[in-house]
């Protein structure tokens, strides 16, 4: 609900071959992390495999904590509060309020989290019900009575590239390794599943999320590609929040809202379980999941109130730090599961690309400067654009199979998602 009705307002006429970049990026890429998940079991186990402890400790805690308290769960209310305020005409936040609204809302996110055997099951239970409803009567509504016509799109690239590099900045595919995490929690602790039963329903939810993630993308954007010319001084949730009341009315805008907080809390209780089972297991069971769930939830909300927009700037270059590893072990493991030293290499020369991004990043935004680290970065093709690693885990991955490929890898025979 965040994204994909600016995605499809800045598209306009080029709505459809901009959905096709999108579907790569934010729904492909997330079904093969379930797939993942299902082959060799959850992110630690997963880069434990794929390199070593260390990788897994350092690749996974960063994932974890940018995915959970430092970004995308504090991303989450902050999104929520910011649809509050525009649907109450409110330019500022006031801190009370704000304050308040923190507290309800992490505590509430904290009900659900509480068991984890019980997570996914409260999630269906009362959470996606509300989500599916409203985006099924803004999406009717909608193309039932367009706001707009289709205009031509607002940006220069070409739609299908403009799709796919947004696609691929909601960074659904580590989460999703986050996400399975818990949808195993529930199979296996909550509905006794084990073994091959076990994984074949990873796949069927992942199947599931497939479906309606891509159907849920693709109508929403289609509402924002209606809105024509109209509310081009408002994106994301405010964008979301405006359409609804031009829909629906005061009334719609109420209801809106709790979709949308339930939308954020859906994000923010799988992202935070994920946060919390990825500490308690990479601790050897010392750090219990409950004591990880709390401290996970009370840092987000002290993140959160910094406010979307600041969080967003702050944490995004951690987010290419990780992003390129977790591409590269996902690809390996469904299509070449085999080639164990070219995964090694290309997933360690990922991460080195990814720090040296981050370091370029907050470079440019501490100090203003990064000339020199930009033209480094230029040199490489496909940098401008955000694949420069594509090049670097290519040669790692070549350098890891002739250097590596006889490696006897202990770990390589850790227990799979499903206990085989």
């Amino acid at each position: 609900m965040l994204w994909p009705v600016t995605w499809g307002q800045q598209s306009g006429s080029s709505v459809l071959t901009a959905y096709m970049g999108i579907f790569i990026s934010a729904i492909i890429f997330p079904w093969l992390a379930y797939l993942a998940v299902s082959k060799e079991g959850t992110l630690f186990n997963i880069a434990k495999i794929s390199v070593n402890r260390t990788f897994a400790q350092v690749f996974g805690g960063l994932t974890v904590l940018v995915l959970g308290p430092l970004f995308a769960i504090p991303r989450m209310s902050a999104a929520a509060w910011d649809a509050i305020c525009q649907i109450l005409g409110l330019d500022y936040s006031p801190f009370l309020a704000m304050l308040t609204f923190t507290i309800i809302y992490y505590t509430l996110a904290f009900w659900f989290l509480y068991r984890r055997s019980q997570v996914i099951d409260k999630i269906a239970r009362y959470l996606l019900p509300v989500l599916l409803v409203t985006i099924a009567a803004v999406v009717i509504r909608s193309l039932i009575s367009p706001l707009a016509q289709w205009v031509p799109r607002f940006y220069p690239e070409h739609p299908f590239t403009y799709g796919f590099l947004n696609g691929y900045q909601t960074m659904d595919l580590p989460a999703a390794l986050m996400f399975a995490t818990l949808v195993i929690a529930g199979l296996s602790e909550s509905h006794g599943l084990k073994g091959r039963t076990l994984n074949r329903y990873l796949i069927l939810t992942a199947g599931i999320g497939f479906i309606l993630l891509g159907t849920s993308h693709f109508t929403q954007m289609l509402v924002g590609a209606s809105t024509g010319e109209l509310f081009t001084n408002v994106s994301y949730a405010r964008l979301y929040a405006t359409v609804i009341l031009e829909l629906w009315g005061p009334v719609g805008g109420v209801i809106f809202n709790v979709a949308l907080l339930f939308a954020a809390l859906t994000s923010a209780v799988g992202l935070g379980g994920g946060t919390a089972a990825y500490f308690e297991e990479a601790s050897g069971g010392r750090l219990p999941y409950v004591a990880c769930t709390a401290v996970t939830l009370f840092l987000s909300g002290l993140v959160s109130m910094v406010g979307l927009t600041e969080i967003i700037r702050l944490t995004a270059p951690i987010l290419d730090i990780i992003y390129p590893p977790a591409i590269v072990i996902v690809l390996f493991i469904v299509l070449a599961p085999g080639l164990k030293g070219a995964r090694a290499g290309a997933a360690l020369a990922a991460f080195l690309w990814g720090i040296f991004e981050g370091l370029y990043g907050y470079s440019a935004m501490l100090f203003g400067g990064g000339e020199v680290l930009l033209a480094i970065r230029n040199f490489f093709p496909g940098a401008a654009a955000g694949f420069g690693w594509v090049l670097f885990a290519l040669i790692g991955a070549i350098l890891g199979h002739f250097l590596i490929k006889s490696r006897h890898n202990p770990d390589s025979q850790a227990p799979l998602a499903a206990g085989e």
